[in-house]
C-alpha cells in the first residue's frame, strides 16, 4: 500500500510553528501568502511576538524631541512601557491587518543624571505631586511669536540595550527621526477643549512621520501674557505662549518589533562593543 506523501499542510501547528519560529518577521510576512494554514500559523506566532517586544525585555526607549535651537542642550528621555492595544479574544478574527495597527504606549520621564548640567530650551519642568525627580511630569513650552503659525519640534526615538551601567549601550537601532508641526490652530483648540475633556483624543496626538510610527500626546496649557491684549481680532496672530505636557509617546508595535529584531541582530554582529551616549 503506498504511503500518503507528507507536506507541510499536515503538520500539527505545534510542529509548523516549531519550523517556522526560527524566521524572521519578514520572512514569515512573505511567507504567510503561501496558504490559509501558513496565515493563521505566522499570524499567531507574530502575534506573541508582539507581545513580547512590547514588553522591552533587556531594551529601554529613548526619546529626543526638541525645537532644533536647542538639540545640544536638551536631554534624552526615558520612555516606561504603559501597555499595548489589545486585540479580540477570537483567534479566528485576528489578521497581519490587525496586528499592525496594534501601539504600543509609553510615558517620558525624565532621569535624574540628565537633570545635571543640563539646560532645555524651551522647557520647564514642574514635579506637581509626584513623589520622585525621575517621575515628574515632562514639559515642554512652545512659543510663537506674531504672526507665526507654527514651531517645529525634532522627534528622534531610538532602541537601545543597556549595557552593565548607564548611558552604556550595547546596541542602538533607530526607531523613528522626524519633525513636528505644532501647529497655532492645534494648540488653541486643545486648550479650548480642557484637559479633562475626553473628546478628539485622537486629536491630541502628533506625529512624527507619515506612516504614523510613532506619535505624541501632549495635554496643553496656554501661558498667557500679561501685556497680551484684551481684546483681539480673530483675524489676528499675537504673540502666544503654550507649554506642552508630555503624557504618551506612541509606538506601532509591529515597527517595535522589527527594530527590536535589529538590535539583536546589530548584537551578534558587534559582540563585545558597546555604544556611550555620553552627556553634554
Amino acid at each position: 500500500m503506498a504511503s500518503v506523501p507528507l507536506t507541510f499542510e499536515n503538520l500539527p501547528n505545534e510542529i509548523l510553528i516549531h519550523i517556522l519560529s526560527p524566521l524572521s518577521t519578514v520572512a514569515l510576512v512573505d511567507l504567510a501568502l503561501v496558504s490559509r494554514r501558513f496565515y493563521d500559523v505566522i499570524v499567531r506566532i507574530l502575534h506573541s511576538r508582539l507581545i513580547h517586544a512590547a514588553a522591552l525585555p533587556e531594551h529601554e526607549l529613548i526619546l529626543e524631541c526638541y525645537h532644533p535651537s536647542a538639540k545640544i542642550s536638551t536631554p534624552y528621555l526615558h520612555c516606561d512601557p504603559l501597555g499595548t492595544t489589545e486585540l479580540a479574544e477570537d483567534e479566528h478574527a485576528r489578521s497581519l491587518r490587525a496586528l499592525n495597527s496594534l501601539y504600543s504606549r509609553f510615558r517620558p520621564v525624565t532621569q535624574e543624571e540628565n537633570r545635571r548640567g543640563r539646560l532645555r530650551y524651551p522647557t520647564a519642568q514642574s514635579g506637581g505631586a509626584s513623589t520622585g525627580l525621575a517621575e515628574e511630569a515632562v514639559m515642554q513650552d512652545v512659543n510663537l511669536d506674531e504672526g507665526e503659525l507654527f514651531s517645529q519640534l525634532c522627534t528622534v526615538t531610538n532602541l537601545v540595550k543597556v549595557g552593565p551601567r548607564r548611558g552604556l549601550f550595547l546596541s542602538h537601532v533607530n526607531v523613528s527621526d522626524g519633525l513636528i508641526r505644532v501647529w497655532r490652530h492645534w494648540l488653541a483648540e486643545r486648550t479650548a477643549r480642557g484637559p479633562e475633556s475626553g473628546e478628539g483624543e485622537g486629536e491630541s496626538i502628533l506625529w512624527a512621520d507619515t506612516r504614523k510610527n510613532v506619535g505624541l500626546r501632549f495635554r496643553v496649557r496656554e501661558n498667557v501674557d500679561a501685556t497680551r491684549p484684551v481684546i483681539v481680532g480673530s483675524d489676528e496672530d499675537v504673540a502666544v505662549r503654550y507649554t506642552l505636557e508630555y503624557q504618551e509617546l506612541l509606538v506601532r508595535t509591529s515597527q517595535l518589533l522589527l527594530m527590536v529584531e535589529k538590535s539583536e541582530a546589530q548584537e551578534v554582529t558587534h559582540s563585545g562593543k558597546a555604544i556611550v551616549i555620553a552627556s553634554v
